[in-house]
């Protein structure tokens, strides 16, 4: 990046230390920064900014249900019955790993509730498993949102979260209160084994584990109403459990909605139409397109 536009964005940063409010466009902006400054502090700085601002946005009755398309950090996702939207974007620190940020904003028996979420994926001892509170958020980057038949506070979430070595698929649920209470996670799932492991409990989410040069498919499919998924395996039997090492390996498994459980479905025959691409670490300009 020149001189010049690195001084641009000094001058912004400056600008905008100064204001109590930030327009959408200014958002706009500290996002891009936020993901492709080379330097950390004006990253770190930015994305300060940029969450105390759409913070702020949020919290003004009705604007979470505003669509937001010129802000290209982050994805956000309202819920099918306009309840309220979610919100998740990445920030790369010095060494070039991903943090993930999040906020749920929505309106909720007259009250507008914006909830900030923390990113705690690698400190949960038992990912698959545990319920977290928006202080212990499993982080990842939300691209698909469904409803759950029969299931009115419950929303199933497709994310990503990114790695050096290691990338995952999220196969997650949200659940939203009357009064807005967030928590993550859901004894929803009735699935005995995944990733080469035979599962001791019903899991609260499904988590995929992979090397983070290939990209896995994750996606719902409206015709089949099923999750299809990539099938993840390792190049050799020998290698099982060894998830650094885990890639595609051409077959796809499918989870379906059936009586209040996600069911897992092996060995489907599908062609998935893949349309997310993935960018390793070391390019931390895109995230995964939003599902149409």
């Amino acid at each position: 990046m020149g001189r010049s536009i690195l001084l641009g964005l000094f001058l912004f940063l400056g600008q905008l230390q100064a204001q109590d409010s930030l327009s959408l466009d200014d958002l706009a902006k500290l996002g891009r920064i936020t993901l492709e400054s080379p330097m950390f502090a004006e990253r770190d700085s930015a994305n300060q900014r940029f969450l105390k601002g759409l913070q702020a946005f949020l919290s003004v009755e009705g604007n979470y249900l505003t669509a937001l398309p010129q802000i290209t950090n982050m994805l956000r996702l309202e819920s099918p019955d306009k309840r309220f939207a979610i919100y998740t974007w990445q920030r790369p620190d010095a060494d070039g790993v991903y943090q993930r940020f999040g906020l749920v904003a929505g309106e909720f028996k007259g009250e507008t509730k914006v909830t900030v979420l923390e990113d705690q994926l690698e400190q949960i001892p038992e990912l698959q498993f545990d319920r977290c509170k928006p202080e212990e958020w499993p982080g990842a980057i939300y691209y698909a949102i469904r409803p759950m038949k029969g299931e009115k506070e419950k929303y199933l979430l497709l994310g990503l979260a990114m790695g050096k070595e290691l990338n995952r698929k999220v196969i997650e649920i949200i659940e939203v209160g009357k009064r807005g209470k967030v928590s993550f996670g859901s004894r929803n799932f009735k699935v005995d084994e995944w990733m080469d492991k035979t599962l001791r409990k019903p899991p609260l989410r499904l988590v995929l584990t992979y090397n983070a040069k290939y990209s896995a498919t994750v996606r719902w499919n409206e015709n089949a109403e099923m999750i299809i998924m990539d099938h993840l395996g390792p190049p050799e039997p020998k290698m099982k459990g060894l998830y650094q090492m885990y890639g595609p390996d051409f077959s796809y498994d499918a989870l379906y909605w059936e009586d209040g459980w996600w069911h897992l479905k092996s060995g489907v025959s599908f062609n998935t139409g893949q349309v997310i691409e993935i960018k390793p670490p070391s390019q931390p300009t895109d995230l995964p397109k939003r599902e149409q």
